[in-house]
């Protein structure tokens, strides 16, 4: 069953479908041993994801508090890595600059969305929402995944989950439920590629049989709470949407995370 009813979109906003084929192409041809090298800086991206999600959140039901403490969380993290030995992280002994220009970026959008919250500005929330992503997270994962660089093909898989995630939030906002049910479908799309045996070993490292199953175990339950977000789009109840959010969040990635990293 498909919700009929749909809000236009802001004049700015274009929906743009998360091309699973590429990612999981370059999953399969990419040396494995990804995970090791990424373990540390995963844990500072599932909290930035958090409290992305946490700000999406707060739009969707107007709790402007939640959104200023998330937005801060973020502006926070970002001063304290720019403070931090990043060998720490897994990253080079040289501080590569660009690195901390995406830092940067990510200061200017909190405090563009700590600014919105002053007046209680969904649009310009999103908008600095949509900066933060654009301009700090996509944009440092395109340069530092290059073959040269840090990232490798499981921050790619990482990127796309975001993106979805992104869009499930904006369609809260707006009241776009048919976005909401969209989103969740590609989440449930992408946990399925990712589930094979081929791409988690190729991709995270995982060669040891019974570990690879644990993984999917994760999957399948990320994927659940996408399926139960797709449904509660579609009789269009927001309180389910919400929780099935956060319990995909807490049951599937961050779960996955403190096992795996």
């Amino acid at each position: 069953m498909k919700p009929t009813s749909r809000t236009p979109e802001p004049r700015g906003y274009r929906y743009r479908p998360i091309w699973i084929a590429i990612v999981m192409a370059i999953a399969l041809f990419h040396p494995r041993g990804a995970l090791p090298e990424l373990r540390p800086l995963v844990r500072e991206m599932l909290e930035n994801l958090g409290a992305v999600n946490q700000i999406g959140e707060g739009v969707a039901l107007e709790n402007y508090e939640q959104v200023g403490r998330a937005a801060l969380d973020l502006k926070r993290r970002a001063q304290r890595m720019k403070e931090l030995d990043l060998t720490t992280l897994g990253m080079p002994a040289n501080r590569d600059p660009q690195f901390d220009a995406y830092l940067t970026a990510q200061e200017r959008s909190a405090d563009a969305i700590l600014e919105a919250v002053k007046t209680e500005d969904s649009q310009a929330t999103l908008m600095g929402l949509q900066q933060l992503l654009k301009d700090g997270c996509l944009a440092c994962h395109a340069d530092f995944r290059e073959g040269n660089r840090l990232l490798r093909p499981s921050v790619m898989f990482m990127t796309t989950f975001i993106t979805a995630w992104k869009e499930i939030n904006r369609g809260l906002s707006i009241n776009d439920l048919p976005l909401v049910a969209r989103s969740a479908r590609e989440l449930q799309s992408m946990a399925r590629v990712l589930s094979w045996d081929q791409v988690i070993e190729s991709t995270f490292g995982l060669e040891d049989a019974e570990e690879r199953k644990e993984f999917q175990r994760h999957l399948v339950r990320l994927s659940t709470h996408a399926a139960q977000i797709e449904q509660a789009s579609a009789e269009a109840d927001i309180d389910r949407i919400l929780q099935a959010d956060r319990q995909m969040w807490s049951d599937g990635c961050v779960a996955c995370h403190d096992q795996f990293r």
